[in-house]
């Protein structure tokens, strides 16, 4: 085969498929801390900035300040993010409840206030016995 027929094959190809590789949808993920919940949305704290997610309506329970979680880019653009986890708190203790026969945890306490004095819960120790 003729070799500037091979460089424009070879060219061809490589233009659709940095064309193709352009189209292609995708979506990022990062990880941040929660700052702020004004229901449906949360404000997150990254590394560089503060950015407002949508928050699903399965989370709404789960989901508190202070929270690490997963925050995706649902369409690779900016134009909306989502949270869609938790991995953990920055906070040094949080109260889960645990359901012994799902094996595993099914709902976290959002806010814990003494609404007689105000005291929120990050001043608040629950103890079981």
């Amino acid at each position: 085969m003729d070799t500037t027929l091979q460089d424009s094959l070879l060219k061809t190809i490589d233009i659709m498929v940095s064309d193709g590789i352009k189209k292609a949808n995708y979506t990022s993920s990062v990880i941040g801390k929660v700052i702020s919940i004004n229901l449906p949305d949360c404000v997150v704290a990254l590394t560089n900035n503060d950015i407002t997610c949508v928050l699903p309506e399965h989370l709404h329970n789960w989901i508190q300040k202070d929270d690490v979680v997963i925050v995706q880019d649902l369409y690779g653009d900016n134009t909306k993010k989502a949270v869609v986890g938790k991995v953990g708190s920055s906070r040094p203790a949080s109260f889960v409840m645990y359901d012994t026969a799902l094996a595993g945890g099914i709902s976290g306490v959002v806010v814990t206030e003494n609404s007689e004095t105000g005291i929120t819960d990050d001043d608040i120790v629950l103890e079981l016995e």
